[in-house]
């Protein structure tokens, strides 16, 4: 008689947790929404972790040299020429250095490199930390 009655609470706990399952199911088919209530500073610290986080890619360097107004308009010649694409203007003792795009891998940045060729004839590829925010659009 145990047996029977545990197996009829077992049976009917099972129905209760299928059936609840199919609800949930059926209310997600008919488009019901939810709302997310959120505190605005998982955001601030998302976006402090994201900007401050680098990966290691590639970049195309389209100028090296050590005057300050030769990079400047290289780079001012390619956010014309590019305005998708951002450029980077460095300076590494005694270089002013101009590096554009951000890409995962070589194969991208060879891609950008044959395009790039025809207005920066000495471009080339390097390896350089790239902007985490960029790879997630």
């Amino acid at each position: 008689m145990k047996k029977l009655i545990f197996i009829l609470c077992l049976s009917f706990s099972f129905h209760l947790a299928f059936s609840q399952v199919n609800n949930m199911r059926d209310s997600i088919r008919k488009g019901s929404s939810v709302n997310i209530i959120k505190d605005n500073r998982i955001d601030q610290l998302n976006e402090t972790y994201v900007s401050s986080y680098k990966l290691m890619g590639y970049r195309v360097q389209i100028y090296s040299g050590n005057k300050k107004q030769p990079a400047n308009q290289a780079r001012i010649t390619f956010t014309q020429l590019y305005k998708s694409e951002k450029a980077h203007e460095l300076y590494e003792q005694p270089y002013f250095k101009v590096r554009v795009g951000d890409f995962r891998t070589k194969v991208e940045a060879l891609k950008f490199k044959n395009e790039l060729i025809k207005h920066f004839p000495n471009c080339f590829i390097v390896r350089d930390e790239i902007d985490f925010k960029e790879i997630t659009d």
